[in-house]
């Protein structure tokens, strides 16, 4: 079920999350966050290559389509979460982003167990993008702010930069991706409201 590439790529980004998370967190000291960075760098490319991957080698199972996108939110909220507890990331883009994954996936299960196809969104593609963008400006922040002489620079770009910019657009796009995954599900809403009645 998982001996192929890709699986072992999307096995290993779940597996690795905690410690990225472990390494943060627990620790004060450049080198191990370096080492946090780099692991997130890595756990981040299998996330761009394990479903290109399956495609290519012909070896789409069904518990890659499961577990891949399972594995992108855990990696992608267990970060932003992190973020927020080190003061990096406003807590309003933590939630919206943990907010919209919880959707998103309720409604995925919701139309898989009704037989119903989901309508996917390329609006998503961008949201993923802006998201990956936030974490990596986070975690370079955290390497930034163990040198005091880049304390400045630091201070310039949290206001200036991030908060007012690549933050507030990941949080916004975040939340409208969600809503539009409603909009191009609704007739598999109303019909299960519906039924509910």
């Amino acid at each position: 079920m998982i001996h192929n590439l890709p699986n072992i790529l999307t096995v290993f980004r779940i597996v690795i999350t905690p410690l990225i998370v472990w390494f943060l967190i627990g620790f004060d000291g450049f080198t191990i966050h370096l080492v946090a960075v780099i692991l997130f760098l890595i756990a981040s490319l299998t996330d761009l290559f394990d479903g290109m991957l399956a495609r290519k080698l012909q070896v789409v199972s069904e518990f890659g389509k499961f577990m891949d996108p399972l594995a992108d939110k855990i990696l992608v909220n267990s970060t932003f979460i992190t973020l927020n507890i080190m003061d990096i990331m406003p807590i309003w883009i933590t939630a919206v982003v943990i907010l919209r994954d919880m959707l998103v996936t309720l409604l995925r299960w919701g139309m898989l167990s009704n037989g119903a196809s989901m309508n996917t969104s390329q609006l998503a593609k961008l949201k993923t993008t802006f998201q990956y963008i936030s974490m990596y400006v986070g975690l370079v922040f955290i390497l930034m702010g163990h040198f005091e002489v880049l304390d400045g620079l630091v201070a310039w770009l949290e206001e200036w930069f991030v908060t007012e910019t690549i933050f507030i657009l990941t949080g916004l796009i975040t939340a409208y991706t969600g809503f539009h995954y409603l909009w191009i599900n609704r007739s598999f809403i109303s019909t299960l409201f519906k039924e509910t009645e």
